[in-house]
């Protein structure tokens, strides 16, 4: 028989109503869960396995969940444009990295790549990440913290300039930055030759200016640009079709390898 994953104090449960009605909450004995669909006294989770049905106040059934990943994401405070899941996972894809790899954030904002690289290089990766705001800065490194990820990175008030002095031999960096055109030298000295480098802009012009400071630098080969579009379906009998929104534009992936200057 399956053994089963049951709550205990201290968890984090995804309590599901509805699409639209969906809570992260950390379980604690006098503490309660209130929405407009009614109460729920959370030490009544303590025990239970997830994917329990339970009961609110007003006889609404609701579901309690084990957070996923992107869970932590969509309840995370935010303070800046946040880099899509969508693209997150292309982002990562591109860039090779695993378990064990060490890599560069620049534009830490509100966490959401921070949050994803630490995710796949754990437990014996490193992720050095840059922010010059000191109020991106907390707000990012309070996400990390909620989502447990914040031992495997390694969080820097300023600017990612100072990466070289600090580091070398990183297997991939990744730059959300308004110029980062003007970080392609500071990329240069501290990543692997080989090692992948991704910029993620938000207009065409950043684009153009990027990839043209790739070429010109010419320590940079296997330079691409990206945009992905996600659209969701909702399925119902004999009516099936798209959902009359979706996640369009949300920015450029600018993608380059570094190589070795003649």
């Amino acid at each position: 028989m399956l053994e089963e994953e049951v709550i205990g104090e201290g968890d984090y449960v995804l309590i599901y109503i509805d699409e639209r009605r969906t809570y992260i909450v950390r379980v604690e004995r006098d503490r309660r869960f209130e929405s407009d669909k009614g109460v729920l006294e959370l030490s009544d989770l303590i025990g239970l396995p997830y994917g329990s049905r339970v009961e609110l106040s007003t006889g609404v059934k609701a579901f309690i969940l084990k957070p996923l990943f992107h869970d932590f994401f969509m309840k995370y405070k935010r303070r800046t444009q946040v880099i899509y899941p969508k693209d997150l996972g292309f982002i990562v894809f591109l860039s090779g990295i695993s378990s064990g790899s060490r890599v560069l954030e620049a534009g830490v904002g509100t966490g959401f790549l921070t949050t994803t690289l630490a995710h796949i290089v754990k437990p014996n990766g490193r992720v050095y990440a840059y922010e010059i705001r000191r109020d991106f800065y907390e707000n990012a490194l309070r996400n990390l913290k909620i989502s447990g990820l914040i031992k495997y990175v390694d969080l820097r008030l300023g600017s990612v300039k100072r990466a070289e002095e600090e580091l070398e031999g990183l297997d991939a960096a990744f730059l959300d930055l308004a110029d980062p055109w003007n970080y392609i030298e500071t990329v240069y000295k501290v990543v692997k030759p080989s090692a992948s480098t991704i910029f993620f802009v938000p207009t065409v012009n950043q684009v153009e200016k990027t990839a043209l400071a790739l070429k010109e630098h010419g320590g940079f080969t296997d330079i691409h640009v990206y945009e992905l579009l996600l659209r969701e379906y909702q399925v119902k009998e004999n009516a099936t079709r798209p959902r009359p929104f979706m996640i369009g534009h949300t920015g450029y992936i600018v993608f380059a390898r570094r190589i070795l200057l003649e």
